[in-house]
């Protein structure tokens, strides 16, 4: 028996697993570790052989490779998310006009980083959407967008500053956000919150996958993740349900 339950988790878990396991934890005595990362980098260190028992990442893509090359069981889909745009307040940014106010060439977008991170993945899909419907938009959105977070060599948040720091200090006049952590400054007048139109948002899917020969204890913490419960706090968080 393990003397803990080893989690490495996407970053935007971060307000969901410590409930989900604090929860856990109080109805069946059974220790869990929690690691936070981009999902890419962590899928990287368990294929260097870092020590885990269960993987969760904020899309499919990176828990299937981990099964195909035989380290983990396959992976289950056990939440949804959205993508969304956190600004600044004053940009007059609104869903109506999101094409035309990012496609302004002095409008400064952040994103996370593709690769490393599922959520710049998912944000440069939304720049594939706008390319595919309007030729040369999209292309031009890359080109101009600043991969600020998420990366193997992106800076760590500063400490006591929120999570809107990049729009406040300057750096950018927006951020591709996942709606789970931009829900968090929803009620702050700095900010506002926006949907991605609907044509252009991509299918965000969370997964889950336990290493090969898992122990009970594994086993029991990725069943409650996927029981109601679990469910009910991921839902609290922001997220939705898998199904």
């Amino acid at each position: 028996m393990n003397d803990a339950v080893h989690v490495l988790s996407a970053g935007s878990l971060r307000h969901a697993f410590p409930a989900i396991i604090g929860v856990f934890g109080q109805e069946t005595g059974i220790a869990v570790s929690l690691t936070l990362g981009p999902a890419g980098l962590l899928r990287e260190q368990i294929e260097a052989g870092a020590r885990f028992d269960l993987f969760a990442s904020a899309n499919m893509a990176h828990p299937r490779r981990l099964a195909a090359a035989g380290l983990t069981e396959d992976p289950i889909c056990f939440a949804r998310n959205r993508l969304c745009v956190l600004a600044r307040a004053d940009l007059g940014l609104t869903t109506e006009n999101f094409l035309s106010v990012l496609s302004g060439p002095a409008v400064r977008i952040g994103t996370s980083t593709p690769g490393d991170d599922p959520g710049g993945d998912y944000a440069f899909e939304v720049f594939d959407r706008i390319e595919a419907r309007y030729p040369g938009k999209g292309e031009a959105l890359k080109s101009r967008a600043c991969q600020l977070v998420g990366g193997r060599n992106s800076p760590p948040q500063p400490p006591r500053k929120s999570g809107g720091y990049l729009i406040t200090d300057g750096e950018v006049d927006l951020m591709m956000s996942y709606s789970s952590n931009a829900r968090l400054l929803a009620a702050d007048p700095a900010f506002a919150v926006v949907d991605i139109p609907g044509e252009f948002q991509p299918l965000i899917e969370y997964g889950v996958a336990i290493r090969r020969d898992a122990d009970m204890e594994t086993r029991h913490f990725r069943d409650f993740l996927l029981s109601a419960r679990g469910q009910q706090i991921l839902s609290e968080a922001g997220f939705s349900a898998a199904g």
